[in-house]
């Protein structure tokens, strides 16, 4: 007589018929549960993967989106970028003339290269937008008028803008000499008064300083400011 062998739950013995004691396959159904057991990781070890898969997908749409959003305008073309450029330097005109030099250091500061200059001041001098000559000539005009610059000053602050030399010296020409002088004694004249308090030496070298600043030449400051210091008689009154 065969004793009857119990094995713990879960152990299968070696020599147990195919069948079991109750007719089921042991080995098979512990074979079939460990293929699920692993089918069941595998899925869910894909849908993790595949979750994955999609969230780095929907990122990269959304990143792409951003940057898209982000890119702005699309590139001008050339045709608009000439529009756009010429805005800009209109614009400046109307605060304030320019010389072609300080035009391509505002078209520097938009991105032009120094190798396009000279296309776009070709087409600002057909459109009459810049003209040196005429404005070291609106220059010399005003600043002898308005602020009674004398030739040396002048010139200086003509060259400050970078206008060419010989434009400079073209305009210097419409400056007469006598029409100097008599700049230099009206301002001689105008500041004379202020010095009165002071000893005739003093007021000489102050006046003659003044007259330096605004540009005169040597011989126009001596008989401006001998001009302007000497006494003039006082006119005869008739009753």
């Amino acid at each position: 007589m065969t004793a009857k062998v119990t094995y713990l739950p879960g152990v299968v013995g070696a020599t147990t018929p195919a069948g079991g004691a109750d007719g089921v396959d042991l080995s098979r159904l512990v074979a079939d549960r460990a293929s699920n057991r692993a089918g069941i990781d595998r899925a869910s070890n894909r849908a993790g993967i595949d979750r994955a898969s999609n969230r780095a997908g929907i990122d990269h749409v959304e990143v792409d989106d951003d940057i898209d959003d982000l890119g702005g305008d699309p590139p001008m073309t050339e045709g608009e970028r000439a529009a756009h450029l010429e805005n800009i330097v209109v614009r400046a005109l109307a605060r304030k003339s320019l010389s072609e030099w300080e035009v391509t250091r505002l078209l520097a500061a938009n991105g032009v290269d120094e190798s396009e200059f000279e296309i776009f001041l070709d087409r600002y001098r057909e459109n009459r937008y810049v003209d040196d000559y005429d404005l070291a000539e609106t220059l010399v005009e005003s600043l002898h008028r308005r602020k009674g610059l004398g030739r040396s000053q002048l010139k200086y602050e003509l060259a400050t803008r970078h206008i060419q030399p010989e434009i400079i010296s073209a305009a210097l020409e419409s400056l007469d000499d006598d029409d100097e002088l008599q700049r230099a004694i009206e301002l001689a004249e105008k500041r004379a008064p202020s010095l009165a308090r002071l000893d005739a030496e003093t007021a000489e070298r102050r006046l003659t300083s003044f007259l330096m600043r605004k540009g005169y030449p040597s011989g126009v400051i001596r008989t401006a400011v001998t001009t302007a210091l000497t006494p003039q008689p006082r006119g005869v009154r008739f009753r």
